[in-house]
């Protein structure tokens, strides 16, 4: 068989898992969400700036983005082999841009990301816009530009998409209630409609931001700093959409996922029983000396980016709390 072909019927049991999941999310004890921990401690999450994760639809490569100066960042990639997670390398693909933010299409063949290279080669860096990178025999294929509607002057950020490939992204156009906002563009007839911001109950005149979507568009987790009091400087929010259609007011997701620093970055693994997402938290108790500070430089949870994850059995419990039912 191909590779081509078996991408794509990995990516119909990705996404398959992905809706049941949505539909029908940690039903047992067994999948009782406990609090948060390091995803692939000294691996994957270091003393390095770590976030972004998006997991293959085999669930055999893990993608991240490696941040390494305040305006540079890398593509990294990690591959489980005999059950351990390999020493991380850089993607093909990256590596001499600020890139971040991979993210799987429907399709299984691309993997789209962010990115601040120049759209002609030879140009100079422009804002950030969305690009993908198609999977071939020998690796992965240039990247390209996704273009109108969806990139537009100024930065677009975080993709994120539904099994019928409408792509939810951040962005700050015209109409932005405030520093950032919550977009999507459809996808119809083979192309991205204009975008629509997502509204009142997503959006504040505050920042939202770095949205997962459902494959079904059922909820949507996001960071938001202006849904009024939280855990910390910035923390992860989920909306349900009701019978209607319309989004609900997002509600914060509590303890077991935010902590008094900043969370962003959610993702959900292939099978959908894990909810990743990123944390720059730490132990603010300790009375710092020299030796400490040399010793948590190199390990995580020193307040750079570290990447987390959590039984994806939150979500069943918050939408319970909404009233909206239960997500079986």
């Amino acid at each position: 068989m191909k590779k081509s072909q078996t991408l794509i019927l990995v990516s119909a049991a990705f996404f398959s898992a992905h809706l049941l999941a949505a539909q029908n999310n940690a039903n047992t004890k067994a999948d009782e969400p406990a609090r948060a921990r390091l995803f692939a401690p000294h691996v994957i999450s270091t003393g390095m700036y770590e976030r972004d994760g998006a997991l293959s639809p085999d669930g055999r490569t893990f993608f991240f983005t490696l941040r390494y100066t305040r305006k540079m960042g890398a593509i990294a990639y990690s591959q489980k082999k005999d059950g351990q997670w390999s020493e991380p390398r850089i993607a093909r693909f990256s590596g001499k841009h600020y890139d971040m933010e991979p993210v799987f299409h429907p399709d299984g063949e691309r993997l789209f990301f962010v990115s601040n290279r120049p759209v002609e080669k030879g140009g100079q860096p422009k804002d950030f816009d969305i690009w993908y990178t198609t999977i071939e025999e020998d690796g992965w294929s240039e990247p390209v530009n996704l273009g109108a509607p969806v990139n537009q002057p100024g930065n677009e950020y975080y993709p994120s998409f539904t099994s019928e490939g409408s792509l939810y992204y951040t962005a700050q156009l015209e109409e932005t209630k405030g520093g950032e906002d919550l977009y999507v563009s459809h996808f119809k007839n083979g192309h991205y409609l204009a975008p629509q911001n997502l509204g009142d109950s997503i959006n504040t005149p505050k920042g939202e931001y770095n949205g997962f979507v459902a494959p079904d568009a059922s909820y949507i987790i996001y960071t938001s700093e202006g849904m009024g009091r939280g855990y910390g400087s910035g923390d992860l929010y989920i909306a349900f959409r009701g019978a209607d259609g319309r989004w609900r007011k997002a509600i914060n997701m509590g303890a077991k996922v935010n902590s008094p620093a900043f969370e962003f970055c959610p993702s959900l693994s292939p099978d959908g029983k894990h909810l990743f997402f990123t944390s720059q938290r730490m132990d603010t108790s300790l009375q710092m000396h020299y030796p400490l500070l040399k010793k948590l430089h190199s390990r995580p949870g020193n307040g750079n980016g570290d990447i987390y994850r959590i039984k994806s059995g939150i979500i069943r419990e918050l939408k319970e709390k909404t009233g909206i039912g239960k997500t079986g």
